[in-house]
């Protein structure tokens, strides 16, 4: 815990040190810092080509008059947008403002900047991505204030922000919902994006999710009208791993540019036989016909492979002479032997493999110098397929018996068989107007819009009779087949079908110059039809069923300046869970009603020394009720209530020309109310699985340093320790890892980079899935990498 009071001192300093300074900022010049420089593209308030999608060099004076633009806001001639002020600053050259000064497109359509967004933002960029060597999107999300990842091939890529994970966390592609994100969500590799942004709490009314943790959307690169220019990167690591990409940006014409980018990952895997790869593919065609028109086509294709390792099996303490120490602690006894610490307990040929590909539409008007329309459209193919032994239990006793009825020697782990397929087709549009004008003398910006999806969802499964499939060696366990297994065949079928539309409403009042009240409103009617099909092929109508349901939700809250550069905000939001991927596993009378959620935030966002220092500070309450629970391999229920509140820090500080330091803490005390997630427990006021209460990153850069063409810095993440199952007789240990860097600038354009993760080697357990409650995860070993990445 010293490492973490360390952190969370070092936080607070900093934020405190901006408060002398906030008088002198109110000039500010465009420095970019990593928690808010963005492409102008990825804010549709932005100049005009940001708005219609466009990105490169700042529109000229006659570009602005055409389409009604004096500032960075749509706004006419001789107006002032509600969220501009005499000293914000335009948008320059290359399309980077100072932090608060961006617009990130998650922020909602009314284009708010970060500091006067009543919401909790961060922005890790691809310059970012690209230092500090993160391979996928999850892994920039893991840097931000309070978030943690893990999961399991089942459900990859989970995230945990404010006390919430797996549904709870809501994943976007450019602004695009695909479906529940234990269900659909895949790592994207971060070759591909220009920036990953990270929305705290819930996204109800902007996104028509109920996602009550927060809200991370993958923005992908766009092409650039003005210029040609290529991108390139290869790396090599640890495990056998590779990572490689190309891609580059070409203008066609005046009015017409396309993008492209390729990326492939693979890896042996820390663990042997885990073997994850994917390949990645965007395409972008930006179309400019007119000042105030602009369509932007796009394609991504991802194939990939997950890494099929599930983890450790626990066992007893008195059953091995080899625990290993400092990972966990359990009331039961239960340990990780050390001979287990790094195998594979899946079988010889498992299979987590996915096809995916989606096509986007987006259409941008500027009908008036006070009105914007846009529209996108988009269309999603997927199909998922798993084939493992996921679970492994330790066989104590005599008794137990495999699918073909041969005794389980005791001592040995026992495994399951579990087979799913997922066929998804999903058809959705959106489309919104955005209008300037005065509000009884007030400025006021109005957002009104609508959207609808269709989603089809077909899920086959197969799972054996048996309790147990068969069994293999604690200490040398040999892969074997996959199957079949009596029970698995003919494959159980599911198909689901749900239609959404929706109508919103957002708002921002300048009701003085110091203060701005931001508001939104969404109506949902949504309907779910679930079908259960016996083995046999006919229709089981005891557990099949149809539903209809109408949340409404709405969030309000003021934000008031006080000073130019120093804002203090309220933000009162409210949630329900339209059907996610539990409502996919739900049986007729399993539940009656959403999951309703409420949260209140209060925060201050603050920018001193002339940009060159940027910190913000969240707190945090949320509860959610009506909480709906996985329970078995298809079948869910209603199990009680969970509370969660806490707070978040970040600070950015450019200290002087070659040094900058970057950290965040965050504190969250997450328990349930009344909560029964089985029949047998009662996890009523305990704590929330795999949710610490402490998480911390500090980095620090030295650029050109001793004035040489090289980059050094340093890294560090601290995770207190957490609980790994609802009855809490599980705790997961804290850890803290640190990773250093290097880049040596060859040349204009060529960068090598060098990596160390986990210096010190640290063993620790990342995740424990109360899905899999016989296993827990553990983390990646010590790791390097080399890189060469180049730009023309």
């Amino acid at each position: 815990m010293r490492s973490s009071r360390a952190l969370l001192l070092t936080g607070l300093s900093l934020s405190t040190i901006a408060l002398p300074a906030l008088s002198r900022a109110a000039s500010a010049q465009t420095v970019a810092t990593q928690t808010g420089a963005t492409q102008a593209s990825q804010a549709r308030t932005a100049p005009a080509r940001a708005s219609l999608g466009l990105k490169g060099t700042e529109l000229t004076r006659p570009e602005r008059t055409r389409l009604g633009q004096t500032g960075p806001d749509k706004t006419g001639p001789d107006q002032t947008s509600p969220d501009q002020t005499s000293s914000d600053e335009y948008i320059t050259a290359k399309g980077q403002s100072t932090g608060l000064k961006a617009r990130p497109a998650i922020g909602g359509r009314l284009g708010l900047s970060l500091q006067h967004n009543p919401a909790s933002i961060s922005v890790i960029e691809r310059k970012t991505i690209l230092q500090r060597g993160y391979t996928h999107a999850e892994e920039a999300a893991d840097s931000a204030p309070g978030v943690t990842s893990g999961g399991s091939p089942g459900s990859p890529a989970q995230l945990m922000m404010r006390g919430f994970t797996g549904n709870q966390i809501l994943i976007l592609r450019d602004g695009v919902y695909f479906g529940p994100t234990t269900m659909v969500n895949r790592p994207l590799n971060a070759f591909n994006l220009e920036a990953v942004e990270v929305l705290k709490g819930p996204s109800s009314v902007l996104y028509g999710q109920g996602a009550v943790g927060g809200t991370v959307d993958m923005r992908t690169r766009t092409p650039d009208l003005e210029r040609m220019h290529a991108d390139a990167l290869v790396s090599y690591g640890r495990f056998n791993s590779w990572n490689a990409g190309f891609g580059g940006s070409v203008p066609l014409s005046r009015n017409l540019a396309i993008r492209s980018d390729f990326s492939r990952t693979s890896s042996d895997g820390y663990v042997k036989g885990a073997s994850p790869h994917s390949n990645d593919w965007t395409t972008t065609v930006l179309w400019h016909p007119s000042p105030s028109f602009a369509a932007r086509l796009g394609m991504d294709y991802l194939t990939d492979e997950l890494s099929t390792y599930y983890g450790a099996p626990l066992v007893p303490g008195s059953a091995v002479t080899d625990a290993t120490g400092g990972l966990l602690h359990s009331s039961k006894g239960l340990v990780v032997s050390r001979a287990s610490l790094w195998r594979n307990y899946n079988v010889s040929n498992p299979q987590a493999s996915s096809v995916n590909a989606t096509p986007t539409l987006h259409l941008d008007w500027v009908l008036s110098p006070h009105i914007t329309l846009h529209d996108k459209a988009y269309f999603l193919y997927a199909k998922r397929r798993w084939n493992n032994a996921e679970t492994y239990s330790y066989i104590g006793s005599t008794g137990a018996v495999d699918a073909s009825g041969a005794s389980i020697v005791p001592g040995s782990i026992g495994r399951d068989r579990f087979y799913v397929y997922q066929n998804q087709h999903q058809l959705g549009d959106s489309i919104d107007a955005r209008v300037d004008h005065h509000l009884f003398g007030l400025r006021n910006r109005f957002v009104i819009g609508g959207d609808a999806y269709y989603l089809r969802f077909i899920r086959n499964r197969g799972f054996p009779d048996a309790d147990y499939a068969d069994s293999v060696s604690l200490v040398n366990p040999q892969g074997g087949s996959v199957g079949p297994f009596a029970g698995e065949y003919p494959y159980r079928k599911s198909p689901t079908t749900m239609i959404d539309a929706g109508l919103f409403l957002e708002d921002t009042l300048s009701v003085t110059e110091k203060l701005r009240l931001v508001g939104g409103f969404r109506y949902d009617w949504l309907s779910l039809d679930r079908q259960n099909y016996n083995q046999n092929g006919q229709l089981n109508a005891a557990t099949s069923f149809k539903g209809h349901y109408n949340p409404a939700n709405f969030r309000i809250g003021p934000v008031y300046d006080l000073l130019p550069d120093l804002s203090l905000y309220g933000v009162y939001t409210t949630a329900e869970d339209p059907p996610g991927s539990n409502l996919f596993l739900a049986n007729r009378g399993q539940f009656s009603r959403l999951s309703r959620s409420r949260q209140g935030e209060i925060g201050l966002k603050a920018r001193a020394f002339s940009g060159h220092l940027v910190t913000t500070l969240a707190l945090f309450d949320i509860r959610r009720t009506r909480v709906l629970v996985q329970t078995g391999q298809d079948s869910v229920s209603t199990a009680g209530s969970q509370k969660s509140r806490g707070m978040e820090a970040q600070t950015d500080w450019r200290i002087a020309r070659h040094w900058s330091l970057s950290g965040n803490v965050a504190y969250t005390d997450s328990h349930y109310g009344t909560f029964f997630p089985d029949a047998t427990t009662d996890a009523s006021g305990n704590q929330v699985p795999n949710v610490p209460k402490v998480t911390a990153n500090l980095w620090g850069i030295w650029s050109s340093a001793l004035n040489l063409p090289v980059d050094l810095g340093a890294g560090m993440r601290y995770v207190s320790a957490r609980k790994g199952d609802y009855a809490n007789t599980l705790a997961l240990k804290d850890y803290a890892l640190v990773n250093v860097f290097a880049a040596w600038h060859i040349r204009k354009g060529f960068t090598l980079y060098g990596r160390i993760d986990n210096v010190g080697n640290k063993h620790f357990v990342q995740w424990a899935d109360t899905s899999y409650p016989s296993e827990v995860l553990i983390g990646a070993p010590r790791s390097f990498s080399l890189s060469l990445q180049a730009s023309l």
